[in-house]
C-alpha cells in the first residue's frame, strides 16, 4: 500500500490563471492590467477616472487627510478610520513609520484585511478596489488619499510619489500640495539635517 498524498495547494487561483495570458495571446483580451494604455488625453488635469489603479491598489493618505475625507462622509475620523481605513507601515530611515490607507477590496466586495487593524507587508502585494471606488470613479474623490491625488498613470512609477515619501511625510508632518508645472514635477522630500539631533 502507497502513502497517502499529501493534498496539493492550489498556488493561482482559478480567477488568476484566467487572467494569465495564454501562449500567443493578446494581452489586451486577456488583462487590462496588462493591455498598452489608452493615450491620456491631457495628463495635466491629472486623474481621468478610468479606475485602473481604484481597482488594483488603493493610495494612502498624507497627514491631516484622513479628517477632510471624515468630513467629506459625515463621520468623526476615529470612525471612518474604523470603517474604511488599514494602519500600514514603511521603514523611513531605519524606523516604522504608520500611514493609513484604504480599505482593499476582494472580488466578492469584502475587506481583505479588518477596517481599522494595522496590516503587514503581505497585505501590499494583494490586488483590490479601494473602498472608495464606486464604478463610477472616487466616492470621496474631493478628498481622495494624496498618493491618489499625485499619481499620473502615464508616468513611470518612480515618478509617482512612493510610499516611503509619504511614510516621510507622516514622520515629519509634512502636507503635501501638488508643485505648480507639469505633472511629476514632485520634488523630492526634504533630507533631514546631518548631525541634528530630535527634540
Amino acid at each position: 500500500m502507497e502513502p497517502e498524498k499529501p493534498p496539493k495547494f492550489k498556488i493561482l487561483s482559478e480567477e488568476v490563471r484566467q487572467l494569465a495570458p495564454r501562449a500567443g495571446a493578446d494581452a489586451s483580451e486577456e488583462n487590462p492590467y496588462w493591455a498598452e494604455p489608452e493615450p491620456h488625453p491631457n495628463p495635466e488635469l491629472g486623474c481621468i477616472r478610468r479606475g485602473i489603479c481604484c481597482k488594483s491598489s488603493p493610495g494612502w493618505f498624507g497627514p491631516g487627510e484622513v479628517e477632510k475625507a471624515a468630513l467629506v462622509k459625515g463621520m468623526s475620523p476615529d470612525e471612518f478610520v474604523r470603517e474604511f481605513l488599514i494602519v500600514d507601515s514603511v521603514e523611513v530611515d531605519g524606523e516604522p513609520v504608520h500611514a493609513f490607507a484604504p480599505v482593499k477590496l476582494d472580488r466578492f466586495g469584502k475587506p481583505q484585511a479588518e477596517p481599522g487593524s494595522r496590516v503587514d507587508g503581505t497585505y501590499r502585494y494583494f490586488r483590490g478596489a479601494c473602498i472608495f471606488y464606486t464604478g463610477e470613479g472616487c466616492g470621496i474623490y474631493q478628498a481622495r488619499p494624496v498618493e491618489c491625488r499625485a499619481y499620473v498613470c502615464t508616468q513611470l512609477p518612480e515618478e509617482n510619489l512612493s510610499h516611503q515619501e509619504i511614510g516621510r511625510m507622516w514622520k515629519q508632518g509634512e502636507v503635501w500640495e501638488r508643485p505648480k508645472g507639469p505633472p511629476g514635477d514632485i520634488p523630492p522630500p526634504k533630507p533631514e539635517p546631518a548631525g541634528e539631533a530630535a527634540d
